[in-house]
Parts: C-alpha cells; structure tokens; sequence
C-alpha cells in the first residue's frame, strides 16, 4: 500500500497471481516492528472454559488483522513463569494469560516486559487484569440452594492458590446462604472430585453437593451414581459454568451460565487497547442465568 505508479501496480499484482505470493508474517514483522501475533497461555486445551474464552478473543482479534497463537500447558502445576519469561522474547505484539494464579513473579515479570501482558480469570492490583465477578457467582448460587427444600449443604471448592474460584467464589456463596455447609477441597477435573467424595462423603451429612464449577459437580454425580444414591430425590445437585457436558448428562445438571466469550472479547479488547492507536473499549456485562434442570428439581 505504498506508493506505486498503475503501472508497476499491475506488474505487482501479476507477479503475485503467477507466483501465488503470500506476505510472509515475520518479514512483515522485521520491517513494521509489529508481528501481529498475540501469544495466549493457557492452563489446558481440554478446559471448557479456555476453549469459551479463545473463541471470544478470536472473533475480536481476527477482526484487527490478528492472529493468535496459542502456548498450552499440561497440568497447572508446570512452570508458568518459565514460559512466560520465553515469550516475552519471542516477539509477539501481545501475550495473554489466562492464569491460575498471579504470583509476585508474574507481577515482576509484567511489569519488566516490554509486550503488554494481560492476565484473564484472576486479579493483581498491580498487573493488568480481566476477571468475572466469582463473588456475585457464589451469592447467586447461594440464592437458587436457599429457595430449595434442603438442610445440610456440601460446596466442593478448590484451593485457594486460585483466588478467585478459591476463595472469592466460595465466600460470595458461604455469605449469602443461612443454612449449614460442609466445605472440602477438590481439584478442577471430574475425577478429583470424585475421590474427594469417596473418600470424605461418609463423614458428611448433606442433601445437596454444589459444586464450584460443572466439572466438579459432574464427578459428584458419577460418585452418587455408583452408590445408587439417588439424584435428586435423596441428594441435589448444582454446578457453576453451564459446560456443553451438563445438558446431555442423567440427570440434566442445574447449573449457572457464566458467558465466557464475553470474557474472552474483553480480553481482547483490552489488548487491542494498548496494542492500537485511538482505539477504545469497554468491559461488557457478563452475563450470567441460573438454569435449573433435572438435578436439582
């Protein structure tokens, strides 16, 4: 798009038809000092909520010409920070991190890189930071359990190395539900769950598992299942996130939808932000419903 005589322009576009030319991404990049790549660390590719998410970033990103490119790991447990500090070299215009946890080393890490790093999924007053509102999650699944015919309540939570399912979640809900609760910590895959109730529910008097998110709610199910427990007439059940899985399992699962490519959108916003000139966004609303189905009816 520089300047160029009709001329030479047709003997450009000629050149590019006969040899089936493509503009090579990281020439490009060598001479307008931009690659137009944004890196995006994720915890799994599995995760429900990441492929949500990835799809919100995308529909925005490839809008600006942007392509992203995605780190995943196996487990939370790998080093976060040791791809981090990688990338921040790699030239990339952006890089994404949909964290588990945003520890000091994260923050120094941001805070030294010259590409902008946006964490999603939890918050660092001194880092960038795109997050859901988990406390307002817990308070209204706390208000859908409180209308149900039930008295002894079991929330299966996660660590609270993740604070915003850890903790903030978990205290949205245990502030606004008058009724007794029994907490044990699980992790975020089904079968987590599942061992902490075959190993801990005998200990527990409950007539209703909720669980921190689907996934946890869904390894309940299967431990209530094998104990011919049944779902719900002797034990309710609630999940948070709505996943595909929920509405296709037996019983159906009551679950609260969180909108994660709204997420996923103001994420990418928010990098396009600082990544283009004059351009502006605001955070959408993530929306949020509490669907009830067969699980808990």
């Amino acid at each position: 798009d520089g300047y160029v005589s009709d001329e030479n322009r047709e003997k450009i576009r000629r050149a590019i038809e006969e040899t089936g030319y493509q503009t090579n991404v990281f020439a490009r990049g060598l001479k307008t000092n931009r690659s137009k790549l944004i890196a995006i660390i994720l915890t799994r590719l599995d995760s429900f909520t990441s492929i949500r998410s990835l799809n919100g970033m995308h529909t925005v990103l490839s809008h600006y010409g942007y392509q992203m490119v995605v780190v995943p790991k196996n487990t939370i447990e790998e080093d976060e920070i040791t791809y981090l500090r990688r990338i921040t070299t790699q030239g990339f215009d952006g890089i994404t991190v949909m964290a588990h946890a945003i520890t000091d080393d994260h923050v120094a890490i941001a805070k030294a890189s010259q590409t902008p790093i946006i964490f999603t999924g939890q918050h660092h007053p001194q880092t960038r930071s795109i997050t859901l509102e988990d406390f307002e999650i817990g308070k209204k699944v706390a208000e859908y359990v409180y209308t149900l015919d039930v008295q002894n309540v079991l929330y299966l939570s996660v660590s609270e190395s993740d604070h915003a399912v850890g903790v903030s979640r978990k205290q949205g809900f245990l502030q606004h539900l008058n009724k007794p609760v029994r907490t044990l910590v699980t992790g975020f895959q089904q079968t987590d769950a599942f061992e902490v109730m075959k190993r801990e529910s005998a200990t527990v008097k409950f007539d209703i598992v909720v669980g921190a998110t689907d996934n946890i709610a869904i390894g309940a199910l299967r431990y209530l299942h094998d104990q011919h427990i049944e779902v719900p007439q002797t034990v309710k059940v609630v999940g948070i996130g709505n996943y595909d899985l929920s509405h296709f399992m037996h019983p159906t699962l009551t679950t609260l939808h969180i909108d994660y490519q709204t997420l996923g959108r103001n994420a990418a916003n928010a990098m396009l932000a600082l990544l283009e000139k004059d351009f502006t966004s605001t955070l959408e609303q993530v929306h949020l419903e509490l669907i009830e189905r067969n699980s808990s009816k």
